[in-house]
Formats: structure tokens, C-alpha cells, sequence
């Protein structure tokens, strides 16, 4: 039979076993079966027209499967060319998808790679030397793990809380003290957590650029330093309300004097549970003499150890560090306090609300009693 010879098609050898599987898929989309067979026929050196007669497509889609093979291999030949037009997204059988995503959960090691962590290129290609499927983008592979809410790319990080009874004691009483905030503010009690930012550096940048159409804003990796600030942060549970002191030292002996001002300015309350960390100027023995002999004004509770985020302060330091803290530039020390004495009057005006917190002592005592190792023994 005559037919124009196309130029030589070369399969790689690492292709050669999927596009055989491709080609007799039975659960395969058909255009990638077709491309699969017309891509081996060629290579093996049949004619254009020979192979568009037996596959019963025209020559144009002959050519045009060798030269998505030749561009992009074997990733370009299984590409669904119509999904830009219809919007159909690759097709990939449910035990394709489950080998995909047991895939991810691997550790990359476990494939002789010596990569942290898989990136979406990097699972695209592993899924196809594992043979899970003939090719598949790493866009496919975004929204594979999106649809399981699997992000293998991510990480944070994490501090195991020590759980034992008194995790439990503690937590319960911090629980408690959020659960009833409004009610005791009612009564003149309130309820406030305070906790440090200590030795946050001030650093004087260049100028930053500021965004424009186009362009994002930039900002010098140089710097130059302008020694530490200790600021010490209350936030008012039922308000949202914050209050902010600066201390030379993280210490008690000047942890006390700001705590007797807080006192001194809010002398009108009948008392304030304190919820507060373990760090050494909460514990010092000079700070247990001072809550004892307040009178009982000062009504202090303790975070678990290794479960400071039970402490609502972190939440706020966080969200003022984003709003005032981040992108800013200072000259001095002198220069940042001010700012800060400054921003915390505007995060009252602007920002300033209850945090919203759903771990009430019912759910925490169902965590617990699900995550505590002595009960699981006893089960």
C-alpha cells in the first residue's frame, strides 16, 4: 500500500512498557489508547495512511498523536487536548486515584529519592515510572490531593503536650475561665491572659518599595539592627481589648511591677484570673508571694506544659505582630515603642474583638480521654 513514510518516531526506552499498556487499556480513555497504538505502529515503521486505515481515525490525527510524542512525550501524548475547550478533566479511574494518593502519603525515600518532600512534578513522574497510570500532569495531580485535602508540600510545627492528669487539671480550669468570660465580667471579674514577645528585634531597613500595577513590594534583605525590646501583651478575654507594657528583662523582677500597674489602673474590679504560661518569671517563687498577697485579686492559672496555644494571648500576638510588626522599619528602640504604644490604641479601634473558641472542657475531655496513653492501656 502506498503512503507518505513520516520521519523516523525513536520511543524512549523507559516508554516503551506503559504505551504498550496504554494501548490495550481496557479502562482507559479511547484517544489515549488510540495514541498509544498509533505512536507504536509508527515507530515500528508502518505508514501514515496504513495506520489511519486499520485504526479507522484520518492521517491528521496520526500526525498529530507522533508530534504531541515528540514534544512532550509521553506526558503530551495523553494530555486531553479538549480540556481547554470542554472543560473535562482527565479521566482516572477510582484505583487510580487511591495508588495516587497512597502514593503522596509516602515518604519520598521509600521510592530511592533522596527529596524531602514530593512537589506535584515530582509526583507526576513517579506516578509514571510506578506504572499507576501512562501520564498524567501535575496539575491532575493538584487536584487529585485537593479533592482529599492531602498537601504533602506543606509542613508546621508542633509541640506534643505532655498529657497526664495535671494537662487535664489545668486545661480545664483555662477552659472554664474562656467559657464563663462574659458571665464574670458582668460580676467585675474579668478574665485576661498575658504572655511576652521577647527580644523581638528592631531592625532598620532600606526604603521598601511599594507595590504598584505590576509589580509586587520588595523589600532589602539587608538591615541594620537596633538591639531587642521585651513587650509584655494582656489581652481582655471578654472584649478583645489588648494592653501592652515593655519590660528591660523577661524576668520577674520585672514581670511584678507591670502586673501591680494593671492592677493599680483597674483597682475598680473585684479580681482577674490571669491565665499565663509556665516561664520562669510566672512561676518564680517572688511572683507566687505577690498572687498571695493580693488578696485573692489575682486568680492565677496555668497553661499545661507544651500547650501554651491554649493561651488566647498567642493568638492576639500573632495577629498584631501581621497587622503593625511585619513590613515595618524602624531607626530605634525608641522609635518602635512608640510605633507600638501607637498601633495598640488603633488594634483596639480597628481590630479589637472576642476570639471566637470552640475547645470547650466537654471536648477537651473527649480528646483527652481519646489521646491519653494511660487510658489506652486500660483499654
Amino acid at each position: 500500500m502506498r503512503g507518505r513514510r513520516p520521519a523516523q518516531l525513536i520511543i524512549a526506552t523507559r516508554d516503551r512498557d506503559a504505551l504498550h499498556s496504554a494501548a490495550h487499556g481496557a479502562s482507559l480513555p479511547y484517544f489515549q489508547v488510540l495514541r498509544a497504538k498509533i505512536v507504536l505502529a509508527i515507530a515500528a515503521g508502518e505508514r501514515q495512511c496504513s495506520v489511519a486505515a486499520r485504526l479507522e481515525c484520518d492521517e491528521a490525527t496520526v500526525w498529530r498523536a507522533c508530534e504531541r510524542y515528540r514534544r512532550a512525550g509521553l506526558e503530551g501524548l495523553f494530555a486531553d487536548g479538549r480540556q481547554g475547550n470542554s472543560g473535562h478533566p482527565q479521566q482516572i479511574s477510582p484505583v487510580q486515584r487511591a495508588q495516587i494518593v497512597e502514593l503522596a502519603c509516602l515518604e519520598p525515600v521509600a521510592k530511592g529519592l533522596h527529596i524531602t518532600h514530593w512537589s506535584s512534578e515530582d509526583l507526576a513522574r513517579q506516578a509514571v515510572a510506578d506504572q499507576i497510570i501512562p501520564a498524567i500532569s501535575p496539575a491532575t495531580i493538584r487536584r487529585l490531593l485537593h479533592d482529599v485535602d492531602l498537601q504533602p508540600h506543606r509542613t508546621r510545627y508542633w509541640k506534643t503536650a505532655r498529657l497526664d492528669a495535671r494537662f487535664k487539671e489545668r486545661a480545664e480550669q483555662v477552659l472554664w475561665c474562656y467559657g464563663n468570660a462574659a458571665r464574670l465580667a458582668e460580676q467585675g471579674v474579668w478574665v485576661v491572659c498575658v504572655d511576652e514577645i521577647p527580644t523581638f528585634q528592631v531592625l532598620e531597613r532600606a526604603p521598601i518599595r511599594r507595590a504598584i500595577p505590576g509589580s509586587i513590594e520588595q523589600q532589602e534583605f539587608d538591615y541594620t539592627r537596633h538591639g531587642t525590646v521585651n513587650v509584655l501583651v494582656f489581652l481582655v478575654v471578654h472584649s478583645g481589648l489588648m494592653e501592652l507594657a515593655f519590660l528591660a528583662s523577661n524576668d520577674a523582677e520585672h514581670y511584678l511591677p507591670e502586673l501591680e500597674l494593671f492592677h493599680r489602673q483597674h483597682e475598680v474590679l473585684r479580681g482577674v484570673f490571669l491565665i499565663q504560661d509556665g516561664g520562669s518569671s510566672h512561676i518564680a517563687g517572688s511572683t507566687q508571694r505577690y498572687f498571695a498577697g493580693s488578696q485573692g485579686w489575682w486568680k492565677p492559672r496555668y497553661t499545661p506544659a507544651n500547650a501554651s496555644w491554649l493561651n488566647q494571648a498567642e493568638i492576639l500576638i500573632h495577629a498584631f505582630k501581621h497587622y503593625y510588626l511585619k513590613r515595618a522599619s524602624w531607626k530605634s528602640r525608641e522609635e518602635f515603642k512608640t510605633h507600638v504604644l501607637a498601633s495598640c490604641t488603633e488594634y483596639n479601634h480597628r481590630y479589637a474583638h472576642p476570639f471566637e473558641w470552640t475547645w470547650t472542657n466537654q471536648k477537651m475531655r473527649q480528646w483527652f480521654a481519646k489521646h491519653d496513653p494511660n487510658s489506652l492501656q486500660v483499654l
